[in-house]
């Protein structure tokens, strides 16, 4: 009875934060063309300078979107009762994966703006502030999705010993 009890709250708490994601992928979905809309004036409009800052946010809100919807479909698959399938589990590693790329691609974008070519003697690591968050996060993930997949692993072995 516990098992069950176990499972029902499981699917409970997926729902809501199912609901959750698809906020977050609605917001996501509504900022890449407002930030693409925002960054378009620069080509039609003469006298306006171009600005790097504005396309790479672009990416970053893509790589969020990316992310975000794989966690949606995680919480999917366990609101609708699949636990420890291969899907479910592949869903969660992806959502690590491209939670990485956005760290990396936020790293990134953090350098380019500093433009360490035209002041190399003002670049200075002791004053780079990495978003240690998002790779905690990211690898946090990883870290369950791993976990899930051994739990599986386990699972399957014994159904085959029964």
């Amino acid at each position: 009875m516990k098992n069950f009890q176990n499972k029902s709250k499981i699917v409970k708490v997926s729902k809501i934060l199912w609901n959750i994601a698809f906020a977050g992928l609605v917001l996501l979905g509504i900022m890449i063309p407002v930030s693409l809309a925002a960054a378009l004036p620069i080509f039609f409009v003469k006298g306006l300078s171009f600005s790097l800052a504005q396309f790479m946010a672009i990416p970053m809100f893509v790589f969020a979107f990316i992310t975000n919807l794989k966690i949606f479909r995680f919480f999917d698959r366990l609101k609708d009762g699949f636990f420890f399938d291969a899907q479910t589990v592949g869903n969660l590693n992806a959502a690590a994966n491209w939670w990485l790329v956005l760290w990396l691609y936020e790293v990134m974008q953090y350098v380019l703006m500093q433009q360490p070519w035209n002041h190399p003697h003002d670049f200075n690591l002791y004053h780079f502030p990495p978003d240690a968050g998002g790779l905690c996060a990211a690898l946090t993930l990883k870290f369950v999705a791993w976990f899930f997949r051994e739990a599986q692993e386990l699972q399957e072995e014994q159904e085959l010993t029964v």
